[in-house]
């Protein structure tokens, strides 16, 4: 972590965050401080309720109790949503609309508070492309790509925004190593530049090195909290396991 974002405020601060649904608690009484300059990995069984606190958190969900503070100010007063790219697993009908590579990415340069030439706007997709690997394949229909080369032109579309928080769900799922090596080159220099990188995700992986600091949660709270040395093996192996305790809509995470 650099001086500069040692000395800034939580990217993301969470007090007393409470989660329900038709009056069954999805999560309840989490407080959690998010800093810039880190990889922070959230780790949890399928349904404990990893993307559900993120969503949360970026009011993507409705919260029952609690509040959440983005870069200093309150969720309800915070504007620069241009600040924040959310890569999920995958695009919503990503094969029923006949769009390219290029147009995916340039799709996140759009903000209603902010202009973008058209010329910056190539350079940061197409630099964004180059940092993933896929600056040939601008041109070419999103779905003639691999799952895998799909979720590299996600996390394009995020990188080409330049945010500083950064949430990764599921990062390396249908990624060959190869392109892992990528990712995990193009997070470090997010982190090296201030970024807070948010990864859920049911095991660290080849991002083992370089997390700063894991979370697990279970119970509907958080259960561990720390560096990954300091991980247990009985949370590191359960990650996986399926409860079916929680509404299934939201058992994605």
């Amino acid at each position: 972590m650099t001086l500069n974002s040692a000395m800034a405020p939580p990217s993301i601060s969470a007090r007393h965050l409470c989660v329900s649904f038709n009056d069954v608690s999805i999560l309840s009484d989490i407080d959690l401080d998010f800093s810039p300059g880190t990889t922070i990995a959230i780790l949890g069984a399928n349904g404990s309720g990893k993307t559900t606190m993120i969503k949360a958190m970026l009011g993507l969900l409705p919260r029952h109790e609690g509040s959440v503070e983005i870069h200093g100010q309150s969720i309800e007063e915070f504007k620069d949503w241009h600040r924040i790219a959310y890569v999920p697993q995958k695009l919503i009908n990503s094969a029923t609309v006949p769009v390219s590579v290029f147009e995916t990415v340039s799709s996140a340069l759009v903000y209603p508070r902010k202009k973008i030439s058209n010329k910056n706007k190539k350079l940061a997709v197409t630099s964004a492309l180059t940092q993933v690997g896929l600056q040939d394949r601008a041109k070419d229909r999103l779905d003639e790509l691999s799952d895998g080369q799909q979720r590299r032109v996600l996390l394009a579309r995020a990188l080409a925004t330049k945010a500083d928080i950064y949430v990764l769900d599921e990062p390396t799922a249908g990624v060959d190593s190869q392109n892992q090596e990528m990712l995990v080159t193009a997070v470090r220099g997010l982190v090296e530049k201030g970024a807070c990188v948010i990864m859920i995700t049911h095991e660290l992986g080849i991002f083992e090195e370089d997390v700063d600091r894991v979370i697990v949660l279970s119970d509907g709270g958080v259960s561990f909290d720390g560096p990954v040395a300091k991980l247990p093996a009985q949370l590191e192996n359960s990650h996986h396991s399926h409860p079916h305790s929680k509404p299934t809509h939201l058992m994605e995470s």
